[in-house]
């Protein structure tokens, strides 16, 4: 469709209006492109991904999908020409247009689109679907929009400065150092992604674009003034469009205007009610509620970090108007909490201390419990036991983060076998025709982009693991409590659990791969001969010899390594590494679903904010004289009981492995 846009472009100046209209929606990035042609389908492409995976040739340097930004150009030269020889466009031309920029994740070119409806007369035609598309464009309301990040959009304490009603809570301390925290973050970066692809000279965010309610409140009030009949659609379009700025006050306004649902009280004193709920709507109204308006709440309130809000609107909601809470607004507010769990943006709200933003540090946890037990069941897919397993590692929980490994292992085998089944019928298509067709080239990129997704996720698995391993444990000094010794994780660790790791993950490890021992460094590389053909499994292949820096820190020790000295290792053979790893590795059984009600996990997720910062000061030196007082009291060093602690958490590792 793209060749014919290129070679063809004075047949189309001549095609009658409603044929260009069906061309247009043959492109149309959310109704054709997306459903039918997208390899990546709901995936995002992180900078990470970007960089060492084959899925970051699909995009450009703003993270947006090359197919979506080479569509772009040929459509609006092809409907401005049109529109400059004198042949009107309809208002389907102008939605298509609109979804365009909107795919490209360009807000300015979206609302240029909307004003050019002036310059053709079609600006008192315009009816409510033409509204809520560049409601959707214009402020970026949909996933595909964001191309599928929510990292790079959610919504951060600095952006809420402007807005007078947050003024308590900023103090020029605290907004320096929220500022100074953006300008590192930002600084750092290397890609461009959450920027405006329209400005190309210079750093526009596009949070910071989007932060403004004004634009918001002139769009739906001019909806709303001219008399358009409202839709569900375009309502949660807006309700997106004012979280975007923080202001939930305006999000519960609309909620009350159109459907009556009123927030009363504080969900951090305990007298929060939610009462209310229109229900006399017509059979067939545009404004009856969906599952779309469960997702839309769990879009806004997860974007501004208010999770225990979030389930307790869900609750209300699905009550009154009995719709079940699908699995996809789940997954949504975990991948939120895990956002707003991150060291960063909990020290953010930390700073700003605004009620009701901030999480319990096992959010994820309680989030995850509560959607895969009865009564909602709802069955993780691969993305989200990404966010899980790396919730886990970070949070020290590697037991559980390799029995959920174990089991996603399988997945990534069959994904292989897809490929080596689809693979004949794609060679001889390409070989009879120098192309494939469309459904077959579609069906082996999906397949394609799918195991390699798989393997980039297991590589950063890995990659996050070891450096969790291998980091040494540090425990108060004899002397001073705040004084900290740097202890060398124990050898069941780096001669048991890391070798057995390898032969367990074959294939699935990253490119390199480098733990300490007592005596050095220890160094894994990926073998050059592993096959290219339709990029099959790549093979590890035996390492003879490796350069193992020696170097011990330890007090004990340290006398006889003076200085650096290379050592080379014969490694072990296969043999041998098959034996130190066991013969078999069991795939251990998923846990039981454990069963806690929303109230409980509400309670749980805001249990952090009800522990002052006295109490935790205190609790804090209370576990540091504990752990000194256990010491004295056995008459151990400081490196045998960190020796002691290393052994126990790596036998309750390997008992997953062997």
């Amino acid at each position: 469709m793209l060749s014919y846009f290129k070679e063809n472009k004075l047949e189309i100046l001549q095609l009658p209006p409603t044929a260009f209209s069906e061309l247009l929606r043959s492109v149309d990035p959310v109704e054709a492109i997306h459903k039918d042609q997208d390899p990546l389908g709901d995936i995002w492409v992180d900078p990470a991904m970007a960089n060492w995976s084959p899925l970051g040739a699909l995009i450009n340097n703003f993270g947006v999908r090359k197919r979506n930004t080479d569509i772009y150009p040929l459509v609006h030269e092809a409907a401005f020409r049109r529109f400059r020889s004198g042949s009107p466009l309809l208002l389907s031309d102008y939605k298509v247009l609109l979804r365009c920029a909107g795919s490209i994740s360009d807000p300015l070119l979206a609302r240029k689109i909307w004003f050019h409806m002036n310059v053709s007369e079609k600006m008192w035609e315009r009816q409510t679907d033409l509204y809520t598309e560049f409601l959707k464009a214009r402020f970026l309301t949909e996933p595909l929009y964001t191309q599928h990040n929510r990292h790079d959009f959610r919504v951060k304490p600095v952006n809420l400065f402007p807005e007078k009603r947050f003024l308590p809570y900023f103090t020029p301390d605290n907004l320096s150092q929220l500022r100074q925290m953006n300008f590192d973050e930002t600084n750092k970066r290397l890609d461009r992604f959450g920027q405006n692809p329209g400005a190309e000279h210079k750093v526009d965010y596009l949070m910071r674009m989007l932060r403004r309610t004004s634009p918001v409140d002139l769009v739906f009030g001019t909806a709303r003034n001219r008399l358009h009949l409202l839709s569900e659609e375009f309502v949660c379009a807006a309700l997106i469009a004012y979280a975007r700025t923080g202001v939930m006050e305006d999000v519960q306004s609309v909620l009350y205007f159109n459907y009556k649902i009123d927030v009363s009280g504080s969900i951090e004193t305990g007298d929060l009610k939610i009462t209310g709920g229109r229900r006399d709507f017509l059979p067939g109204s545009p404004m009856a509620p969906t599952t779309r308006l469960l997702q839309t709440i769990a879009t806004c309130y997860g974007s501004n970090g208010m999770i225990a809000m979030a389930c307790k609107m869900l609750d209300h909601v699905s009550a009154v108007y009995r719709l079940p809470i699908p699995p996809s607004v789940w997954f949504e507010l975990l991948e939120w909490a895990y956002i707003h769990t991150s060291p960063r943006a909990a020290k953010e709200w930390k700073i700003v201390s605004i009620p009701g933003r901030r999480l319990h540090r096992n959010a994820v946890q309680l989030i995850w419990d509560t959607m895969t037990s009865p009564p909602y069941n709802a069955t993780p897919g691969f993305p989200q036991y990404k966010i899980y397993v790396e919730w886990l590692i970070k949070n020290n929980k590697i037991e559980r983060a390799i029995q959920i490994m174990l089991d996603l292992e399988p997945l990534y085998r069959k994904q292989v076998e897809e490929l080596q089944s689809l693979y004949p019928l794609h060679a001889l298509d390409r070989a009879a025709f120098s192309h494939s067709p469309a459904h077959a080239t579609l069906l082996w990129e999906k397949t394609l982009l799918r195991k390699d997704y798989i393997v980039h996720t297991f590589a950063k698995w890995f990659s996050l693991l070891f450096k969790r391993i291998k980091s040494p444990v540090h425990l108060p000094g004899p002397n001073k409590p705040t004084a900290k010794v740097k202890i060398f994780p124990s050898h069941d660790i780096s001669t048991r659990l890391i070798p057995q790791l390898i032969h367990a993950f074959p294939g699935l490890l990253p490119d390199t791969i480098h733990y300490e021992i007592p005596t050095g460094v220890v160094r894994f590389k990926r073998g050059v001969g592993a096959p290219q053909g339709f990029r099959a499994e790549k093979r590890w292949t035996e390492v003879r010899k490796a350069a193992v820096v020696s170097m011990d820190l330890r007090p004990e020790t340290a006398r006889g390594f003076n200085r650096l000295r290379e050592q080379s290792l014969d490694l072990l053979k296969a043999e041998e590494l098959q034996r130190a790893a066991g013969e078999t590795v069991e795939t251990l059984r998923p846990r039981a679903a454990k069963r806690e009600g929303l109230e409980q996990m509400v309670e749980e997720i805001l249990g952090v904010d009800e522990m002052t910062r006295t109490e935790r000061e205190e609790g804090q030196g209370q576990m540091e004289q504990g752990v000194m007082g256990e010491v004295r009291r056995r008459g151990k060093s400081i490196e045998e009981e960190g020796k002691r602690m290393e052994r126990k958490r790596a036998e309750m590792v390997l008992r997953l492995l062997t």
